[in-house]
Parts: structure tokens; sequence; C-alpha cells
């Protein structure tokens, strides 16, 4: 056999995934290993379909599609940098990264609903990172086309489930449904999973939170996500699937528009308190911000910004201090926000 298995890559639902060696071609190979008992027959190879009829930079290629020893294999293309999921760990991007993420996400969203194939299983861990800073998406487990819809999986990642999918069985049914798990991918990767799943207490029904629009919850933002970027990844999520984007080249669009000019990030301290970095998308200045509480009680927010020579300088005018922490906090939430819409 001119295949080599090298290592374990991961399992789901549906089969095992293994990194081989291509003898032949001398090159390496993703292979997933289908499990027959959990695929109608007819749907065996529906997956390895789905990638070829969406062929493109942004999708994940494929290269065969076998039955050896009785085992249906897929092979495709290996990413070696991993899934987005493997590289944030939960935790939240810089706001320019997650959205360069989402971006191209979108772009391999528009091919699929061009060809009139629905994804339905969108999120971190179906973005593989690949070279020249490009995403593609991957796992098409649940694809179908829009026109059998009614006969594919009614399954999914719960979490990026839009609230109508559990009136169908826990399904998505439309284009509509993807737009909604891009968004709470977005979500997730700007504010990351433990703010998330904060609202969701030990032993509650987050299908039931999602139906009622309370999962993610779109009231709760980092300080420093802007205001424009906050509508965009609420309408993508809108309870309403008719009140969303329309198409994944719109989202696209209104998150090149939201695009910051100083992209942040919270970074952790040692001690109470919040702290935040960030960098200008033209290079040129880097900036540190600090909201923190000192011996005599009093909160402060402090904003540094680089200057000649690399040293960091106070902004005298945007520090604050004050007995009250509403008051810093809702100071420096909107300092950090005029800063990454490029106020000075």
């Amino acid at each position: 056999m001119p295949y080599n298995r090298i290592a374990c890559l991961g399992s789901g639902f549906f089969g095992e995934v293994w990194l081989e060696g291509d003898a032949g071609l001398g090159r390496q190979c993703a292979a997933k290993y289908l499990d027959t008992a959990r695929l109608p027959p007819g749907l065996v190879f529906a997956e390895a379909r789905v990638m070829l009829d969406a062929e493109h930079d942004n999708v994940v290629r494929v290269y065969s599609a076998d039955v050896e020893a009785g085992v249906p294999v897929i092979r495709m293309e290996y990413l070696p940098s991993g899934s987005i999921a493997d590289h944030f760990k939960g935790e939240p991007l810089p706001v320019a990264n997650a959205l360069h993420v989402v971006e191209e996400a979108c772009r391999g969203v528009e091919a699929l609903h061009a060809r009139g194939i629905l994804h339905r299983d969108l999120k971190p861990a179906n973005l593989l990172m690949a070279d020249g800073n490009r995403i593609k998406v991957s796992d098409f487990g649940l694809a179908c086309a829009v026109a059998n819809v009614a006969g594919a999986p009614p399954w999914g990642y719960v979490e990026h489930l839009p609230p109508e999918a559990f009136a169908a069985g826990g399904a998505i049914n439309g284009v509509e449904g993807d737009i909604y798990a891009l968004g709470v991918t977005l979500y997730r990767l700007l504010n990351g999973d433990a703010m998330m799943r904060a609202v969701a207490a030990p032993g509650v029904d987050v299908a039931r939170l999602i139906a009622a629009g309370r999962y993610p919850n779109r009231n709760r933002w980092h300080h420093h996500i802007h205001d424009q970027l906050r509508r965009v990844v609420r309408k993508a999520m809108h309870t309403d699937p008719n009140r969303r984007f329309g198409s994944a080249s719109e989202l696209r669009h209104a998150l090149e528009a939201a695009r910051p000019a100083v992209s942040l990030v919270p970074v952790a301290i040692t001690g109470r308190g919040q702290a935040w970095e960030g960098i200008a998308v033209d290079r040129k200045s880097q900036f540190r911000a600090r909201l923190s509480q000192n011996r005599q009680g009093d909160h402060l927010f402090e904003l540094e910004r680089q200057g000649p020579g690399g040293l960091f300088r106070a902004s005298r005018l945007d520090g604050l201090v004050s007995k009250s922490l509403k008051e810093v906090t809702r100071h420096a939430a909107e300092v950090l926000q005029r800063v990454a819409t490029g106020g000075r």
C-alpha cells in the first residue's frame, strides 16, 4: 500500500483522521477513515463529493475517495499548522486576527453557497490554517446540498446552532444557519470561550438559552471591541434568520468595513486588574493600557503609546483615577474603542 500511517490527528462521530505519507507522490495527506455504521450507504462519500464540488482556495482540497479492506477512506490535503481552535485555545485573539479568520472563512462559505451547498458545522475547530495566512474551511461530514437538506443528518455543534434549528430537530436547513455559525465563531474569537459560556451555569439547557437569544450574551463584550464591530456580530447572530446578513459575502463586506485602526487584545497580568496591548494596522505604533487599583483603594486607568525610539509614554489626557470602579471602567471602554477606531 502506498500510504504509511504516521499519527492519529483526531477522531469524531463519523470516524478517525490519520496523518499519512503518500509514498507514490512523496507528500503527506490527512486520511479520514469513515465509520460506515454511522453513515447511510448512499452518503458514504458524500463528504468527498462536496469537497470536490466546492473546490476553492479557502476550502480544504480532497485528493481521493476509496474503500480499503471494506473501510471507506477520504484523503485530503494536510495542513500542519492545525485549526484555529488549536491556535486560540479559547482565549481572545487580537481583533484584526479574528476578523481575518472569519473574512477568509466567509470566502470559503461563499463558494459553498454559490454551489448550493450548506456546511452546517462551522466553528473554530473546522477552520484550518494554511500557508500565506490563508484560512480553509474543513470537515464536511454534515454538509449537504440545499435541495437535499430534508434528508441530511439532523446534527450539529449545539453552541453554534441558530435558534430556528431546535424547531427542526437540531439541524441547519438554510444559508442563514451558516451565517449564524460564522457570527458565533467570531464572537468566540473576539471574547474568548470563558465569556461566552459564563451565561450558562452548570446544568442549564444551552439550547433553551440559544432559542431565547441569550446565548451568547449579545450585551457582554470585552471593552476594546468597538461598537460598529459589535453591531455586525449581533446582526450575524440575530435570532430572526430574516434579519441576519443575506450572504457570507455581505457579512464579509461588513467585517471589512469594521476593521480597526489599532488591533487590541486583552493580556494576562499579575494581581488584580485588566490590561490590553495593541498595534496599529500600519505597524507604526503600539499601545498598552491597564485598569488597576492602587494601595489607597483608587481605581486607575492608564494608556501608553509607543513613541520615537521605542519608548512608551503615558497619555495623561486619557488616564483617570477615581474611587468609582464603574466610572473608571466606562472611561476605559471609551478610550480603548476610540483608539481601536483610529482616534488619538
